[in-house]
């Protein structure tokens, strides 16, 4: 890093500290934010330690790159479209997630990208995925802030004579993007919290990204997720008519594409099951086939593919 010149003329510095930290003579700040910006693409940054570009901070596994980055984002202007365009339609962005049994033994933590590693949806995007295939998001923002609404006092728990904060941010009827969810500290939505959302009072460079049994649990038994599952099989209901067709347009509506034979005869037997099993339990008949493709529904929610990206 360069010395910074002291040069003030007059007022308190700032406006010459920040034309300093955004100068082709600072270096550092175009590497920090191409680093970045390549770490919100890849799920991994050149330098690893995003928030430690120091001698106690992961070296970069590409230095080079992270020159050129850093450079070409400067020549153009410190344009962050720019350097998102350079990025994306490069080859190592436009790779699959195919394994390769060579490159692994030479890189197994695939630093230097030889495939695109795959990633689960951050919270918020796995949120707004669920209620986007259910139909539910509403895309316009709320009007006015359901913490002002809950007014004074404390936010963990109830009060008498309203729901509390607590109750309103974890509301299942809740179908604002999660941009628009409020943000309590120390009360994060349950649907944010438990997939690794950052805390809000401290500053966080990279997301850890945690596999723990609540995760599933929260699939299984929360009333959001189970609002959403029965949401898409009204529609799946709705629009189609045999059991086929349901399931193609179940395949097309999460994963974008459609079942293999092996996907159609594990869906069929899935469907005819759970339904036997409803009938055992002596659910109306009315009920059991909402309540089937309800339970398919978020089977599709609960997978892999429905939360990685690929």
């Amino acid at each position: 890093m360069t010395k910074m010149p002291l040069k003030i003329r007059s007022g308190s510095g700032r406006f010459e500290l920040a034309q300093w930290i955004a100068s082709k003579d600072n270096p550092l700040t175009a590497r920090v934010m191409a680093n970045r910006v390549w770490m919100h693409l890849f799920g991994r940054g050149i330098v690893s330690t995003a928030e430690n570009f120091g001698a106690a901070g992961q070296p970069p596994s590409n230095p080079e790159l992270l020159d050129h980055l850093a450079i070409s984002f400067m020549e153009d202007g410190w344009s962050v479209k720019k350097l998102i365009k350079r990025v994306v339609t490069s080859h190592a962005y436009q790779l699959d997630s195919k394994f390769d049994k060579a490159a692994f033994e030479v890189d197994p933590d695939n630093a230097l990208i030889w495939r695109m590693s795959p990633r689960r949806l951050d919270a918020e995007s796995l949120r707004d995925s669920m209620l986007a295939v259910s139909g539910q998001l509403d895309a316009t923002p709320p009007v006015g802030s359901v913490v002002a609404r809950a007014g004074e006092g404390p936010t963990g728990r109830p009060r008498l004579g309203g729901d509390g904060i607590s109750q309103a941010i974890n509301d299942p009827k809740n179908a604002h993007r999660s941009v628009y969810m409020p943000i309590v500290r120390d009360n994060l939505p349950e649907a944010l919290a438990l997939f690794d959302a950052p805390d809000p009072s401290l500053i966080t460079a990279d997301r850890p990204t945690t596999t723990v049994p609540s995760q599933g649990l929260f699939i299984l038994n929360n009333p959001f997720v189970i609002r959403s599952s029965e949401a898409v099989a009204d529609k799946l209901l709705k629009s189609t008519t045999t059991e086929t067709e349901r399931i193609r347009a179940a395949y097309l509506t999460f994963y974008g594409r459609t079942p293999s034979e092996k996907e159609m005869a594990t869906a069929e037997k899935f469907l005819k099951g759970f339904q036997a099993q409803l009938a055992k339990d002596r659910i109306f008949p009315p009920r059991q086939e909402r309540e089937t493709w309800a339970a398919f529904c978020q089977a599709l929610f609960a997978s892999a593919e429905f939360q990685y990206r690929k």
